[in-house]
């Protein structure tokens, strides 16, 4: 068997293992042959949407649906919930069939007494609430490997980590 037939026989197994690597290969073969800086911009835009999906596979493991954060806070409704977001009490996100809420939010079954603060400094950094839970999630060497929405919590981290939750919109 040549080289080629060879190479051409461990792509197309690994294409049928792997569905990741059969993207990339459709994705590679729908790119432009030239010029080089619009295969960069293919790439740029392939690695930028799959950091995008891992983010929010990340958030949405740390996140509540709302059927979940209605029964914790008492809620009749579903639309309470989403009232709270709408007014920017609660960060949330729509994604597939359900909104989700990041878990740090809350204390027990109620909002978490410092939420309205936290998101206030927040939202000088940013709208986009999958960025606002990894600042809040992302765990941070000055804090000994806690992260910030933990570090909140503690009397002996919460005042760094006021200090960088502050720092992230200065």
């Amino acid at each position: 068997m040549s080289p080629v037939a060879l190479l051409v026989r461990q792509v197309e197994e690994r294409a049928r293992r792997d569905p990741d690597f059969a993207e990339l290969l459709g994705t590679l073969l729908d790119a432009p042959t030239a010029p080089r800086e619009e295969l960069e911009h293919v790439a740029a835009r392939s690695l930028n949407d799959e950091r995008r999906g891992a983010l929010m596979s990340d958030f949405l493991e740390g996140a509540l649906p709302t059927r979940e954060v209605q029964a914790l806070l008492g809620h009749d409704t579903p639309q309470a919930v989403h009232q709270l977001r709408r007014r920017g009490k609660l960060l949330g996100i729509a994604h597939g069939n359900n909104t989700w809420f990041p878990a740090w939010q809350f204390e027990g079954d109620r909002l978490r007494p410092d939420l309205a603060e936290i998101l206030k400094l927040l939202a000088r950094f940013t709208s986009d609430p999958v960025v606002a839970d990894r600042i809040m999630r992302i765990k941070q060497h000055d804090l000994a490997g806690a992260s910030i929405a933990t570090a909140l919590r503690r009397k002996k981290t919460a005042s760094t980590a006021w200090q960088l939750l502050t720092a992230v919109g200065a």
